[in-house]
């Protein structure tokens, strides 16, 4: 499936050469020369940099924000420990600890999403992204994501984040029906229409959204060679635009 996933900054923040956790992604990308202009089209990503082969495969392309996936170790079982690790579902071992996955990651210019697969990982993760920022400075706009718009942990994901990391931007998935609301909810959001392995969006599709929305509103976290076409046909149809004028 693919749909719309909410994000909006807890906090404002100023770009600055020490840049803020909570400041906007695509004013970053601007500062660190990898884009040009504000526009979610020109950002890339690169899921699941999870292990460390993945993680420094990561690193040593030219993939602009890395997403990653966080659980504790041994989640589910007698043996789980207090330790966030890097895993996605049904994984709960992993050859790469947060901790190890900020040291990596910081060391690049890589932007950051931390997607948490369950609570209990929450509180420690915002514990040593804290620790990072006060000790090396993380530099860069962190998202972090999770399906929180219902059940019950809800309140203790936002309350956590106030209290010990407040200024990131918070990726949340969303109905479409909270997608049209949502510009009247919050000051600063973007949406990223984001694609599961299952089903494939048409180049029509997402020129219908691009057609209808502000280029600095929407990243499109979509899968080649659909992205590929995509973007080939947003740049004819800019050209055309440009051309007529």
């Amino acid at each position: 499936m693919y749909g719309p996933i909410l994000t909006y900054s807890l906090c404002s923040s100023v770009s600055t050469p020490s840049f803020a956790t909570g400041g906007d992604m695509l004013d970053y990308l601007i500062q660190s020369g990898d884009i040009s202009h504000h526009d979610g089209l020109l950002a890339t990503w690169f899921h699941r940099a999870n292990n460390k082969a993945e993680m420094n495969k990561a690193l040593a392309s030219d993939v602009m924000i890395l997403e990653a996936d966080v659980t504790l170790e041994g989640y589910g079982t007698p043996n789980v420990a207090p330790i966030p690790i890097m895993a996605h579902p049904p994984d709960i071992y992993s050859d790469n600890t947060l901790d190890q996955w900020l040291d990596a990651v910081l060391s690049s210019k890589k932007g950051i999403k931390l997607d948490f697969k369950n609570i209990e990982s929450v509180g420690l993760s915002l514990d040593l992204l804290r620790r990072y920022n006060n000790s090396r400075g993380i530099n860069r706009p962190v998202w972090l994501n999770a399906d929180i718009l219902r059940g019950p942990s809800v309140p203790v994901f936002l309350e956590l984040v106030n209290q010990k990391f407040p200024d990131v931007t918070l990726s949340t998935c969303c109905s479409c029906y909270l997608f049209l609301l949502c510009p009247d909810c919050f000051s600063r959001f973007s949406l990223t229409l984001w694609q599961g392995p299952s089903i494939d969006p048409t180049v029509s599709d997402l020129l219908f959204v691009r057609d209808n929305t502000h280029p600095a509103r929407v990243y499109y976290d979509i899968y080649e060679p659909t992205l590929s076409a995509f973007k080939e046909a947003a740049s004819k149809k800019t050209q055309s635009s440009t051309n007529s004028k």
